[in-house]
């Protein structure tokens, strides 16, 4: 394994901790004094996945945050493939033994489960979990519909917390050209963070293509280190 170096040149956002590569593995390392309420809801939610066999892949600003950005999110985005109505209904009762409840129904009721899963999932939207009734941070979860969504969770990389915590999280290069894609100062501040802790271990060519696909400008990676 191999300790990763790389520094950050984008304001002074960085919270840095150890970080460890497995090549082999494909899994990152990560050690934390101590864990953010993003970390403790996310890996709590993955914990709940994990053991309910269900593929996952988290994408979005948390893996910013996982990796040491020091900025705060009010929701964790998580990529669920394979679930239909009668998975949905297992693991909302996994999720509820665990802790969590749900934002838009009744976590407890089987019947308010599966008119939630035909209104929001099979429809495109997400539903909102929430852990121990803390409404922020909470974990936006939505079903794969896209060959994005698809490739992020077949191809989840493993993240490591203080040896404890597992959570899977999208491919670094498919991660940083869809914060590029969306544009706003903060996406491209998570894209230039992780990009450049993160560039020892990346794909050029992955990454490259992963930008033409979504129409994202790669260039701005180097521009906003200057």
């Amino acid at each position: 394994m191999e300790r990763e170096h790389g520094a950050n040149n984008y304001g002074r956002d960085v919270a840095r901790s150890p970080i460890l590569f497995d090549r082999r593995e494909r899994a990152f390392y990560i050690s934390k004094p101590r864990l953010a309420p993003e970390d403790v809801v996310a890996t709590r939610f993955a914990r709940v996945l994990e053991e309910a066999g269900v593929g996952y892949a988290v994408v979005a600003g948390y893996v910013a945050i996982l990796f040491g950005r020091a900025r705060r999110s009010d929701d964790i985005d998580f990529i669920l493939n394979g679930v239909d109505e009668g998975v949905f209904v297992e693991l909302c009762e996994a999720a509820r033994r665990a802790g969590f409840g749900l934002m838009q129904g009744n976590i407890g009721s089987e019947n308010s489960i599966r008119s939630l899963y035909r209104g929001y999932l099979a429809r495109g939207h997400a539903v909102r979990f929430v852990y121990l009734d803390i409404i922020i941070p909470n974990v936006e979860a939505k079903l794969a519909r896209t060959r994005a969504h698809r490739h992020a969770v077949v191809n989840s990389v493993r993240v490591v917390v203080n040896h404890e915590h597992i959570i899977r999280i999208s491919p670094i290069e498919l991660q940083i050209a869809y914060k590029l894609y969306l544009g706003s100062d903060k996406d491209l501040g998570d894209a230039i963070f992780l990009y450049t802790l993160l560039k020892e271990h990346i794909s050029t060519e992955e990454l490259h293509r992963w930008c033409r696909e979504l129409s994202a400008d790669c260039s701005l990676l180097e521009a906003g280190k200057a």
